[in-house]
């Protein structure tokens, strides 16, 4: 037989070896969820009871601030908590820094360390916004569910928390470990609360073990494929930058433009942004992880792929940078253009145009490569950069350490219909000021999000269901007496 016939068998032979290894690997990952009673229930009174009390938070306007304003709203729902929560405020040590909640309930054995749970009492505007079904504030129960701004993001976290913490308190129940709450009255805007009780922590020699803060949800179709609802909990975020580019020229009147003006030139750069890869594309952590927890849950075709990323990184990289822009932030940079300027008249070429990208810098490409990236480009049509803000992507928790594998196996427990994962948070929050006094930061509220409530995130009818609050307050009980046990 000739040898180039042999070589070309051989090769055959081994991609079909290759491929039968990856057919049996993806059979044997098969695994369906088991058909068990979930750990938490609750009885019709203390669901009403809940919503009652987070319609009661959402009525108070606590629109996000800066530090150094005046916060009237903010003091009347301090108040409003205190009232809802009487045993929590009156058991726990108040640490409180410029109208930040920062309390703790001391634990019976100080060796075992701090549990750190958290939210953040403020919420983005609603002005502007057409069609608001209730009113924003209303915090009106109707249709199963608690409707107003800040019903999901995030008063519905610390209602929960402490509609948890509470009952545990009313049963005489007493904390093996050190119980932290804070709650920031300027996260919504970064307004530097977090970091203030991150540092009075730090100053004072605290160490926290846990993190747990907003983040992550119990959510359908987290994955294609999957038919399986997931509770994702983020293990990191990706950075954040907020960058100015500016194009400068002499001006003058626009009956006789020249080539190249301000505009012309950023519009060039953007559509180049838009159109090029200008970032570096990667499958880091956790990525690689969330599709080894959930790839036995997918049909056959997903296992073949995500099974056996020993062999198939490269080519699902690429795919999920053209599936969809929230599959692409999974993989790379992403780079928005939100806002601009130019002149102040409409017939009069300005001298300086600008605009404004926010960028979301990756795990594996840092803040500054990222910037360095996009400045190239910028160069190329004459355009200046400043760096407005920018922070790199948080630390990654570890996926196989205690304090993850402890929360995913009580999630799982308190919904065992659901795939638990580690994720990739594509936004940010406050929890990651606390870095530097824990090295388990964990992103996971639990309750169930419809499609719906998530795209009303930030946007027009805010809600979130009464038994999703209910299962919430539950699972967080449940994982406090286990944490504790």
């Amino acid at each position: 037989m000739p040898l180039p016939v042999v070589i070309l068998l051989c090769v055959l032979g081994f991609i079909l070896l290759l491929f039968a290894v990856c057919a049996v690997r993806a059979v044997c990952l098969k695994k369906t969820l088991p058909d068990v009673k979930s750990a938490v229930s609750w009885t019709p009174e203390e669901e009403a009871k809940y919503a009652s009390d987070l319609s009661a938070l959402v009525k108070i306007p606590t629109v996000s601030k800066k530090q150094e304003e005046e916060y009237p709203d903010f003091l009347v729902f301090q108040e409003k908590l205190k009232e809802l929560f009487p045993l929590f405020f009156a058991k726990a040590e108040n640490h409180d820094i410029e109208g930040n909640l920062l309390r703790r309930i001391p634990g019976s054995d100080p060796k075992r360390g701090a549990l750190l749970l958290m939210g953040h009492q403020d919420v983005v505007p609603a002005e502007g916004q057409t069609g608001w079904e209730k009113p924003p504030f209303s915090g009106e129960i109707a249709d199963g569910c608690v409707w107003g701004r800040g019903a999901m993001d995030c008063k519905s976290t610390l209602c929960c928390e402490l509609e948890a913490v509470e009952s545990l308190l009313k049963e005489g129940y007493v904390f093996k470990e050190d119980l932290w709450f804070f709650a920031a009255r300027n996260e919504e805007n970064s307004g530097g609360g977090s970091d203030a009780a991150a540092a009075y922590l730090k100053e004072r020699g605290v160490r926290l073990n846990v993190v747990l803060d907003e983040g992550g949800a119990v959510v359908d179709n987290m994955i294609p494929g999957l038919k399986y609802p997931a509770s994702g909990i983020g293990v990191v975020e990706k950075g954040f930058v907020n960058l100015k580019f500016i194009a400068r020229s002499a001006g003058g009147h626009a009956s006789t433009p020249p080539k190249n003006s301000p505009i012309a030139r950023l519009s060039a750069f953007v559509t180049e942004v838009e159109k090029k890869d200008v970032f570096k594309k990667k499958m880091a952590t956790p990525i690689p992880e969330m599709f080894g927890f959930v790839a036995p849950y997918l049909p056959f075709v997903f296992r073949f792929m995500l099974g056996n990323l020993w062999l198939f990184r490269g080519l699902v990289t690429r795919v999920l940078a053209m599936v969809s822009p929230m599959a692409g932030a999974l993989v790379k940079t992403t780079a928005a253009f939100t806002m601009s300027g130019g002149s102040a008249a409409p017939n009069v070429l300005p001298d300086e145009a600008w605009i404004i990208c926010n960028m979301r810098p990756s795990v594996h490409q840092n803040a500054d490569e990222s910037i360095a990236a996009i400045k190239k480009i910028a160069e190329k049509y004459d355009i200046e950069t400043e760096v407005l803000y920018s922070r790199d992507a948080s630390a990654v928790t570890d996926c196989g350490g205690e304090a993850f594998r402890f929360l995913a196996r009580c999630m799982a427990e308190c919904f065992p219909d659901t795939v638990v994962t580690p994720y990739l948070m594509t936004g940010g929050t406050d929890s990651r000021r606390f870095e530097i006094v824990c090295d388990n930061v964990l992103r996971f509220t639990p309750t169930r999000l419809t499609p719906a409530q998530i795209a009303a995130m930030h946007a027009a009818n805010e809600n979130i269901g009464v038994k999703a609050l209910a299962e919430g307050v539950k699972a967080y009980r449940y994982y406090i007496e286990k944490y504790n046990g």
